[in-house]
């Protein structure tokens, strides 16, 4: 799969021309969102045992996430970040290509909230399931990292079932979207898929989705690329989308 880098150029034009508004398109849609699901979210957090690490970062990429996920993020650091370190966090979020990084013998696309120089991760509190889970004891006795230990002793064994059963609550809660044509809805995406959902459009995120973000990392591509069958993508794509139809201008793709 190939970088789209002419996409990427007119989203760099469009962040030059509409970043006031991009910004305020961000924060007005978790607010829209409200508090619906958080507590519910913060509770099945809660159930998953509480860890600590060494801080070394190598697993410190960009995971896909559930939109509910993003939200509790998002209205995490209205209450919590100053002004300046928000438009600092969207500059980053719109150029994604600047993320990226050879992990061992992987393009990886690096956390959009992972501060190198302090080794801390800025949203640890409200951080999403799939980085609470990693490393966690399974039932075979291992985990992904042995860095990775339990704060309270003796660790406690996570099951497959149980996961699965934290997660689809989740995802009920949560938006769904399907990638490429016949390949069928999912609900986790990279936390900079649902940024470009709210500011631009679901159509536009699945675009840059494909031609940006998978591109970009090793993992998303070899995950498309594991079936034999994904369908060619077609250019009259959008044009059939309820956003042609409504007689909306699209947000990058007319841009010089």
């Amino acid at each position: 799969m190939q970088l789209n880098t002419e996409l990427l150029q007119k989203i760099k034009v469009a962040a030059a021309r509409n970043f006031d508004a991009y910004l305020q398109k961000v924060l007005s849609a978790s607010a829209e969102h409200g508090i619906f699901g958080m507590e519910m979210l913060d509770r099945l957090h809660e159930q998953l045992p509480r860890t600590k690490c060494a801080d070394c970062g190598r697993c410190c990429n960009a995971i896909s996430i559930y939109s509910l996920e993003y939200h509790r993020i998002i209205r995490e650091i209205l209450i919590a970040w100053p002004p300046e370190r928000l438009r600092r966090l969207v500059k980053s979020a719109l150029r994604p290509d600047l993320r990226q990084a050879v992990i061992g013998k992987e393009k990886r696309l690096r956390c959009i909230f992972r501060d190198d120089e302090t080794k801390v991760c800025m949203v640890h509190p409200v951080r999403p399931f799939a980085c609470r889970i990693f490393g966690l004891l399974k039932e075979n006795g291992r985990r992904e990292c042995d860095r990775v230990e339990d704060i309270a002793l003796p660790a406690q064994t996570v099951s497959e079932s149980f996961l699965t059963d934290l997660q689809t609550r989740i995802l009920e809660n949560s938006e769904s979207f399907e990638p490429f044509p016949g390949r069928g809805a999912i609900h986790f995406f990279p936390f900079e898929f649902w940024f470009f959902r709210y500011i631009f459009s679901p159509e536009r995120a699945l675009q840059i989705y494909r031609e940006i973000l998978v591109p970009l990392s090793t993992p998303l591509t070899s995950l498309w690329q594991s079936s034999k069958n994904i369908p060619e993508f077609r250019e009259d794509f959008y044009e059939n989308s309820e956003e042609q139809e409504s007689g909306a201008q699209p947000e990058i793709l007319d841009l010089p």
